[in-house]
């Protein structure tokens, strides 16, 4: 895809023409150019597919790829063995890697998480006794968000779905804070052209209106010392740099300078902060823009839990059935909802409790599936999850075969006469699960909201 200016989209043009001067040309020529594709690896799910393609220079995990392939196609994807993310977005990894420390314990928080592309991009940063929420406010999109996360693989992350003011109950938890903050999307519209209908200064104002009420309500959960990353995928200056103007004249947060190598291209501003932007016409992405500020003043959070009663009075202990199906129980405390056996990291147990004291949690830990007599039905995360057990009985599928077990087509295998459950897994990596009845029946226990609708791209 590719955006032209048109009589639709003058008022946008002759801002940038304003805002950029003698480099207008080159960024209209840009814009007019298709968007590159790229993809961000999994670290703890590495597969060497993509090593021969080239390297994203901000992001070691990144990766441009030559012409954008059918993803739903691919085992590996729905396997989470990467992610489809914009390059430009991923300038969060040298920005977090600057600032924070990640081999230590942290509390992190993606404030504006969905669809998942720079919540996963932490997960993969963060030391894995780090506790890491994602919220996000959208039904659909905190949906989306869980099964992103799903995917991913991991067991330290919360989910949850809450206004931004709810965090206030949480004052001085988080020692990151990032805010991808919903903007007027201007920074996409190489991508997406069609979304230049919806696009309008007035909707310019209210995005940013909106970006101070959520940045005035989550400055209190920030810790002192903590850093906040603010982040658009918008050119507008009064979404990015007036905010962060308004940003440092109304809190006690301090702006940060990054050391960036000049040949990537990043645009440094300063309007008595540091600012950076990325421009399609500058490097190999689309428009986005970052800034990173930290507190200065506040006090920590105080938990009001027992340090004594709170693992005795709301967790069990592991099971057999713990260790039939995990790598390592020991990790783990584990709790039931809703028949659902859910293991919580040992190290994330108290963080966990504070947060749902506070919080509407959709999501949290490693669900390993549902309780039925004393045996466990493993859940999807479980077959996702880069913590299952490496000894469980399992089917290694080729593309084609592992295709048709994401479309739900049905495969047998010569298991007719084996009964159990077995982990189906491509290239390495789990996908899901089959179960062998004493029947000899074969159930594909793939959810069928994720299945693959059309198993051949139309010709």
């Amino acid at each position: 895809m590719a955006f032209h200016f048109d009589q639709s989209s003058d008022a946008l043009r002759k801002r940038l023409f304003d805002q950029l001067g003698d480099q207008f040309t080159a960024f209209e020529i840009a814009m007019a150019q298709s968007s590159p594709t790229s993809i961000r690896l999994n670290p703890r799910k590495m597969n060497g597919l993509f090593d021969n393609q080239e390297k994203v220079l901000w992001c070691p995990q990144g990766r441009y790829l030559e012409s954008r392939p059918n993803f739903t196609l691919d085992p590996l994807f729905h396997a989470g063995t990467y992610y489809v993310q914009e390059a430009s977005s991923m300038f969060l990894y040298h920005v977090v890697d600057q600032v924070l420390d990640t081999s230590r314990n942290l509390r992190v928080l993606d404030l504006c998480a969905a669809p998942g592309g720079k919540t996963s991009l932490l997960q993969g940063m963060l030391h894995h006794n780090s506790v890491l929420v994602a919220n996000e406010v959208i039904s659909g999109r905190n949906k989306i968000l869980r099964q992103n996360m799903i995917r991913w693989g991991g067991d330290n992350h919360i989910i949850t779905q809450n206004d931004p003011k709810s965090f206030q109950k949480l004052p001085g938890f988080f020692d990151l804070v990032l805010l991808d903050a919903p903007c007027s999307g201007e920074g996409l519209l190489r991508k997406e052209p069609s979304a230049i209908e919806q696009w309008s200064e007035r909707n310019v104002l209210h995005c940013a209106s909106r970006q101070r009420r959520i940045l005035s309500d989550v400055i209190p959960a920030l810790a002192p010392g903590g850093f906040l990353i603010y982040s658009t995928c918008t050119f507008s200056e009064i979404e990015n740099e007036l905010n962060m103007k308004w940003l440092q004249e109304n809190s006690d947060l301090t702006p940060l300078t990054l050391e960036i190598p000049d040949f990537w291209g990043i645009h440094q501003e300063d309007h008595g902060f540091p600012a950076y932007r990325m421009y399609p016409h500058r490097l190999k992405g689309e428009g986005f823009f970052i800034a990173v500020f930290q507190k200065t003043s506040g006090k920590p959070f105080q938990s009001k839990i027992m340090r004594s009663t709170f693992r005795a009075n709301r967790f069990e202990g592991s099971i057999q059935e713990d260790n039939f199906w995990l790598k390592a129980p020991e990790r783990y405390d584990f709790l039931i909802r809703d028949q659902h056996r859910i293991a919580i990291p040992k190290a994330l147990s108290k963080d966990f409790l504070d947060l749902s004291l506070n919080l509407r949690i959709t999501s949290s830990g490693l669900n390993l599936g549902k309780m039925y007599h004393g045996e466990l039905k493993p859940s999807p995360e479980l077959a996702l999850s880069q913590h299952v057990s490496i000894d469980l009985p399992n089917i290694s599928l080729d593309s084609e075969c592992a295709l048709d077990y994401l479309a739900h087509i049905n495969i047998n295998h010569g298991l007719e006469n084996t009964e159990g459950r077995y982990l189906v897994s491509h290239g390495g990596y789990g996908l899901g699960w089959l179960h062998v009845l004493k029947t000899g029946q074969i159930r594909n226990n793939y959810p069928s909201a994720w299945r693959i609708l059309k198993r051949h791209p139309q010709k």
